[in-house]
């Protein structure tokens, strides 16, 4: 592959990428239902809806805050 298709490859990718990024972004900014910006530092909300727990695994969100590391004694 001659050097040239290799960089407008890359190119071509990063600006898709760039792309895909801002519009989420201008989506979020908007108001409407996206990706970006769904979750904060409290957590995401649950997928089902109600927040009814129907599954046998209980999923348990840590802080940011917590997940520090302690002086041993």
């Amino acid at each position: 592959m001659p050097l040239w298709a290799q960089h407008l490859l890359v190119i071509v990718a990063a600006a898709a990428c760039a792309a895909v990024v801002l519009r989420q972004a201008v989506r979020t900014l908007k108001g409407k239902a996206n990706a970006l910006g769904k979750c904060c530092a409290k957590g995401c909300p649950p997928a089902n809806g109600a927040g009814s727990q129907s599954s046998s695994t209980r999923v348990v969100f840590f802080p940011a805050e917590l997940l520090t590391r302690r002086k041993p004694k």
